[in-house]
């Protein structure tokens, strides 16, 4: 057998096969009888396609029916996605599962938390745009009652307030100024309180007149003009009872003597 290999290794080199160094001295070792390693019995066979069977070399009968998967599917093997059996079951790692069920968790209480934030400032904005409606439909005229005298420049009046809508309705105070020349002479103003809808009540208040003005035109030779008066009303209604607003109104000259005798002149539609 060693005649064999001898002839195999001198041909290698003749075809200048191989590590021309490393056959050189296992031709050596074969003349002079000596054994050759496994190493190089399997360098020799590698690069020369010729193999010396043994008993443990004689072929097995393999079943068709098993699938054969391969040894590398490392990232270096290119073609090792293709060769991966695409029947056979892969069982996934019991971390991945714990790890992708909280995330689902997270992510299903991330949902849950931005529908109850969009939910909420719904509710709020509809609240928002219900009360400013309220407040903008509030309707008041004077109460047709005794008046008591608080000084000489105050009295005590009362003034009656229609929630026409169907929401329920709060606000602070109602004032009625009136300005001549853009100075306040005159001013009204009304306690606030809450209305139910389609429902009316009388609210308590004072009329007060700027002394110091009216002093001021009366010392003068000037005859009231009333094309110089204006009437401004508001109704201060802060939404969710902090947020300031105000309903405000202005009326022409024209109006003046009536807004001070009847008060606005808007419909009342509560009985």
């Amino acid at each position: 057998m060693s005649e064999d290999l001898t002839k195999v290794v001198e041909e290698l080199i003749s075809s200048g096969k191989g590590d021309l160094t490393r056959l050189q001295n296992i031709l050596e070792l074969l003349r002079r009888g000596t054994p050759i390693s496994d190493s190089d019995q399997d360098y020799i066979e590698s690069i020369s396609g010729k193999h010396e069977f043994t008993a443990n070399d004689l072929p097995v009968e393999v079943p068709t029916d098993i699938p054969v998967i391969p040894k590398d599917y490392s990232s270096d093997n290119p073609g090792f996605m293709s060769e991966i059996p695409t029947d056979t079951p892969v069982e996934t790692p019991d971390n991945d599962n714990a790890e992708s069920n909280t995330r689902d968790k997270k992510t299903n209480t991330k949902k849950r938390v931005i529908s109850i934030a969009v939910i909420a400032a719904i509710i709020i904005i509809s609240y928002t745009v219900l009360d400013v409606y309220a407040v903008n439909s509030l309707q008041f005229r004077p109460h047709r009652g005794t008046q008591a005298i608080i000084s000489d420049t105050e009295i005590s009046i009362q003034s009656d307030a229609c929630n026409p809508s169907y929401f329920p309705v709060s606000f602070s105070k109602y004032q009625i100024t009136a300005f001549y020349k853009s100075e306040v002479i005159e001013t009204a103003t009304i306690g606030g309180g809450t209305l139910s809808p389609k429902s009316a009540s009388t609210f308590d208040g004072i009329f007060a007149l700027n002394k110091d003005v009216i002093t001021k035109y009366q010392n003068t030779s000037e005859q009231f003009n009333a094309s110089n008066a204006q009437i401004t009303t508001k109704v201060y209604a802060p939404i969710f009872g902090f947020i300031p607003y105000a309903v405000e109104k202005n009326y022409g000259a024209d109006q003046f003597q009536k807004i001070i005798k009847n008060g606005p002149p808007e419909l009342y539609s509560c009985q």
